[in-house]
C-alpha cells in the first residue's frame, strides 16, 4: 500500500489496542501549610495513558499541533484550538470546519507526517495525531523527541473513544455531554422505526479506490450506530468477524439487499464503482449516498453528524450532513456540548 493510502485505510483495517486514560499531577515543589510558607502551585502537567504509553502533557498546552484532520476536529470539539492541522487524513469535511473556526490547515502528503524540520518551526508543546497503526504511530518515537505526543484511538465503541480521547485532556464533561447529545439522536430514530415502521433494513456497504468492495461488521462504531438507531442490517452484515472491514466479493453483492442502501461517499470511497457490478443491479432497495467523512469518521463529532443522518433517514425529514449543510450541524454539536 502506498503512502497516500496509509492513513485512509487504517481508519478500516488498523487495530488499536484502547488503554484508556489517567491522570495525576506532578510535584511542583511548593508547598503550602503551615504559617508563611507558600500555597501549592497550579499543576502544570498531567499524566496520560494512551495506545502507546504514558507521558506528561501540559495541563494548558498553547502551541498544539494536530498532525490530521481527525485531530483537529476533536481538538476544537473539546475547546482547545490547534495552532495548525496538518491534511494527512484528506477529510474536506473537517478541513472546512476547522478553516471557518480560524484555524491554520496545511497540506502534507495524505498518510505522512510533516518533515521534522517543519514541526520543529512550529515549536509544539503538544502534537496530536490518530491511530496506532497512523503515522503517528508510526512516528511516535521520533515525535515525542520533539513535544509531547498524544495517538487517538480508532478502536472500541464509539462511546469509548469520546470518553477515552476527553479524558486525555482533562476534558471528560464534555465527553459526557458529547455522548449524550448522540445517544438523544439515536434515540429519535429508533423510537420511529419501532413505532412506524417496525425494523426498517438499512445494508451498509463501501467501496475503496475503485476496487475494493466492502461492507461493515458490527462491532465497530458506525454499525453500533446504526444498530443504535433501530435499523437492522442484512444477515451477511450481522455476522460477527475479526477487524474493521469485511470484503465483499461480487457474488455476496446479491445478500445485500435492504429497503435503505448506504454507499459513503468520500476521496477514496466511490459508490459508482459499486453500483456498476452486476450483481448491484439486482438490490431493489432505495440508494442513499452520505458523506464518507462523516460515515467513517472516528471522530466524536463524526459520530454526532452520523446519527444526526439516521434520523434523517428515519423521519424523511431534514437533509444529511454534507458540504453545504456541515457547518449548521457543527454548531449545534457545540451547542448541545460545550458552554
Amino acid at each position: 500500500m502506498s503512502k497516500r493510502r496509509v492513513l485512509v485505510a487504517a481508519a478500516l483495517v488498523a487495530p488499536l489496542l484502547l488503554s484508556g486514560c489517567g491522570t495525576s499531577s506532578e510535584k511542583d515543589g511548593a508547598d503550602g501549610g503551615k504559617g508563611g510558607e507558600k500555597a501549592p502551585a497550579e499543576k502544570t502537567t498531567r499524566s496520560v495513558t494512551h495506545a502507546l504509553g504514558t507521558l506528561n502533557v501540559p495541563t494548558a498546552p498553547k502551541s498544539v499541533v494536530a498532525l490530521d484532520e481527525v485531530a483537529g476536529l476533536t481538538l476544537l470539539s473539546l475547546g482547545i484550538k490547534p495552532k495548525v492541522v496538518y491534511k494527512a487524513s484528506a477529510q474536506p469535511r473537517a478541513q472546512e470546519i476547522l478553516e471557518a473556526g480560524g484555524v491554520e490547515v496545511r497540506d502534507v502528503t495524505v498518510g505522512t507526517l510533516p518533515a521534522m524540520e517543519k514541526l520543529t518551526v512550529d515549536g509544539p508543546d503538544l502534537m496530536v495525531g490518530t491511530g496506532a497503526a497512523g503515522p503517528a504511530g508510526v512516528g511516535y518515537k521520533k515525535l515525542t523527541k520533539l513535544a509531547p505526543t498524544v495517538v487517538l484511538p480508532i478502536e472500541g465503541t464509539w462511546r469509548e473513544i469520546v470518553a477515552n480521547t476527553a479524558g486525555y485532556f482533562g476534558k471528560e464533561e464534555i465527553g459526557k455531554r458529547q455522548i449524550a447529545a448522540t445517544e438523544a439522536l439515536l434515540k429519535k430514530p429508533a423510537e420511529a422505526n419501532k413505532a412506524e415502521k417496525g425494523d426498517e433494513t438499512l445494508s451498509l456497504l463501501g467501496n475503496s479506490f475503485g476496487q475494493n468492495d466492502f461492507t461493515m461488521p458490527p462491532h465497530v462504531p458506525i454499525s453500533t450506530l446504526v444498530a443504535e438507531a433501530g435499523f437492522t442490517r442484512p444477515e451477511f452484515q450481522q455476522r460477527e468477524v475479526k477487524g474493521y472491514s469485511v470484503p465483499l466479493s461480487s457474488e455476496f453483492l446479491s445478500e445485500q439487499d435492504a429497503e435503505l442502501i448506504v454507499i459513503p461517499k468520500g476521496a477514496y470511497y466511490d459508490p459508482a464503482a459499486l453500483q456498476k457490478k452486476p450483481t448491484f443491479k439486482e438490490l431493489k432497495g432505495e440508494v442513499v449516498i452520505p458523506d464518507a467523512d462523516i460515515w467513517y469518521g472516528m471522530s466524536g463529532f463524526a459520530f454526532y453528524a452520523s446519527a444526526h443522518d439516521l434520523n434523517t433517514l428515519a423521519s424523511g425529514q431534514g437533509e444529511l450532513t454534507s458540504q453545504k449543510t456541515v457547518q449548521d450541524v457543527w454548531k449545534t454539536y457545540l451547542s448541545e456540548t460545550t458552554k
